[in-house]
């Protein structure tokens, strides 16, 4: 299970790195053919502005997994060990629940009205932008079960400004 995990965490660090890379290309390439080259580029800002929605659901899915998201200390603080971890399991229940429900119903039901739309400049179907919804909720979900099944608490850091 922990192998597993390791190669999820690496398979979208990956991804994400390679989303990164072609965003910072992509928009070098339009800052040249603009300023440079004095030509148009109408493409590549659409495209940018998809990878970056791809980019930042599969960073928080990441960030998700790793247990590194923003959290509220609050019942942590105040209450015994046994409340928190009943609080913790309750907590992601909801998740698994609503993430469910919104990311990966609502987000295939997001996708299948967008097939037939394109995207204006690059042509790109509008369902494969929306998929990044689905396959997030869907890698939160995997991470939530995960840390169910082996029982690891969140050990969330409060991070000074």
């Amino acid at each position: 299970m922990i192998k597993f995990k390791d190669k999820l965490d690496k398979t979208l660090l990956t991804f994400s790195s390679f989303l990164l890379i072609m965003m910072v290309i992509l928009s070098l390439w339009q800052v040249l053919a603009r300023y440079v080259f004095n030509i148009s580029s109408p493409g590549t800002e659409e495209a940018t502005r998809y990878l970056l929605i791809w980019f930042g659901l599969m960073t928080a899915a990441y960030v998700f997994g790793a247990k590194k998201h923003i959290a509220i200390l609050f019942f942590r603080e105040k209450f015994s060990g046994k409340t928190v971890i009943l609080f913790e399991r309750i907590t992601d229940i909801l998740i698994i629940l609503l993430t469910g429900i919104l990311m990966v119903y609502g987000g295939i039901r997001v996708v299948l009205l967008t097939s037939a739309q394109t995207a204006a400049a690059t042509g790109i179907s509008m369902a494969f932008v929306y998929a990044a919804l689905p396959v997030c909720g869907i890698l939160i979900i995997m991470y939530t079960i995960h840390s169910m099944l082996t029982g690891k608490e969140s050990h969330n850091e409060e991070v000074g400004v």
